[in-house]
């Protein structure tokens, strides 16, 4: 449900990730994301949040399963937002930390063109937490978010086919 070129956007290049979520209230909140992986054929998305988020992560998604994630690359400010229902979550396994430690040396990366201080962007770079839950969702919705004239459509799937906007 991905398409493969945001796919490819989300394993190399984004390294700034955010999720949101709505409680029983549909009060909002906003959660930092350590790190992602897309399952196959972009038909699931798993978010790798800290676990101070944990607590009001869980739930809100056993009270209304939605989750709402947006990935940027920082920068260019090229960026995603992916909509989905709650499937799973678990703590986070080696490979998590992996693809952690992978995001945040491409949002440091990123920093240091904005930042030439090496070290500003090494203290940039230690704001995102480490992951300790992984949260899946089945994707439903993929819109544009970057700044311009087509923010706010969505990719997938196509206006045309249909699809939820909540």
């Amino acid at each position: 449900m991905i398409p493969p070129p945001i796919i490819r956007f989300l394993e190399e290049r984004a390294n700034a990730g955010f999720a949101g979520t709505r409680d029983a209230n549909l009060v909002p909140r906003g959660h930092r994301v350590s790190a992602w992986r897309v399952g196959p054929g972009g038909r699931t998305f798993t978010a790798l949040l800290p676990d101070a988020s944990a607590p009001h992560v869980l739930e809100a998604l056993l009270d209304n399963g939605r989750l709402a994630v947006t990935l940027e690359e920082v920068g260019t400010h090229e960026t995603y937002q992916i909509k989905g229902r709650y499937v799973s979550h678990r703590p986070v396994q080696p490979p998590d930390i992996d693809l952690a430690i992978r995001a945040r040396e491409r949002f440091v990366k990123s920093l240091r063109s904005l930042y030439p201080q090496a070290e500003a962007a090494e203290r940039l770079g230690a704001s995102i937490p480490a992951p300790g839950l992984a949260v899946e969702i089945e994707v439903d919705e993929v819109f544009l978010q970057t700044p311009g004239p087509g923010a706010g459509t969505r990719l997938a799937p196509p206006p045309e086919a249909g699809g939820s906007t909540a």
